[in-house]
């Protein structure tokens, strides 16, 4: 058999099987996009790899990964210090305030109080009065935005906070950028603007502090992103993550993707 023939037998034959695989698995790629996989990913070799994006990159592409960012950029709101109760339930907090009054101050405990009290007009916890267990005891159930905007936990770890999306729209991509960047090869300047307040800033504090920190609907701002294309083995990618996307990966000194470098009040 020729060195041509055999080499596109052989190429042939693997595609084959890591369709067969990939069906198995109930995802199964396009021939394309099995062509653009790097050659580590279809050997097996690595779990994951980044790759330069192309400078063909379509403009439209660009713009849906950097909208997916900038819908999702957080605004953080940390939880006050707390005396918690014990709880055997995992969406559920028991504040005693009667204790941190007696051991942290009258004026501790009211702000933190008040802070709670926040969070409840937000729509992130319900509060329950529970006399039951102990004089001037509070339960906080989260609600399902709750559950969804809550990062770190109360009971050690990360401190916990709030963190709901921004909610913007990216009006228009002023720059491209390719290059040698810290989170990636494409550095992407845009601008954005809100059209509304975002659906959970329900009090008048939290619209204050939302056109504060961007700026009110209606004024655009300065953003600015950078980007790489990230491919995985199959299985591997994280939860709503597509194949081969267009992500902002900045890595640590053990090449571990640790987060982006979104800046949505660049200059």
């Amino acid at each position: 058999m020729p060195l041509a023939k055999a080499i596109r037998a052989i190429a042939w034959s693997s595609l084959s099987l890591f369709l067969c695989a990939c069906g198995a698995m109930g995802n199964v790629p396009s021939r394309d996009e099995f062509m653009r996989t790097p050659r580590e990913i279809r050997t097996g070799a690595a779990d994951s790899v980044i790759e330069r994006v192309e400078s063909t990159v379509d403009r439209a592409e660009v713009l849906a990964a950097v909208q997916s960012l900038v819908t999702a950029a957080p605004l953080c709101y940390p939880w006050p210090g707390l005396w918690l109760d014990a709880s055997d339930r995992r969406n559920a907090y028991y504040a005693r305030y009667d204790l941190m009054t007696r051991d942290w101050g009258e004026e501790t405990t009211s702000a933190s109080r008040e802070r709670m009290r926040e969070f409840v007009d937000l729509g992130f916890l319900v509060a329950r009065e529970r006399p039951d267990i102990g004089v001037g005891a509070v339960q906080y159930d989260l609600t399902t935005e709750g559950v969804a905007f809550l990062r770190g936990s109360p009971y050690g770890g990360a401190r916990p906070q709030f963190c709901p999306n921004a909610q913007r729209r990216v009006a228009e991509l002023t720059n491209l950028e390719f290059g040698q960047f810290d989170c990636g090869s494409l550095r992407v300047t845009f601008t954005h603007v809100a059209d509304a307040w975002p659906t959970w800033a329900r009090t008048e504090a939290a619209r204050e502090r939302v056109d504060s920190t961007w700026a009110p609907a209606g004024i655009p701002m300065t953003g600015q992103v950078t980007l790489g294309r990230q491919w995985f083995r199959q299985g591997e990618a994280p939860p709503g993550v597509r194949n081969g996307a267009l992500r902002s990966l900045c890595l640590d000194g053990s090449r571990n993707v640790v987060g982006d470098d979104l800046n949505l009040s660049a200059q």
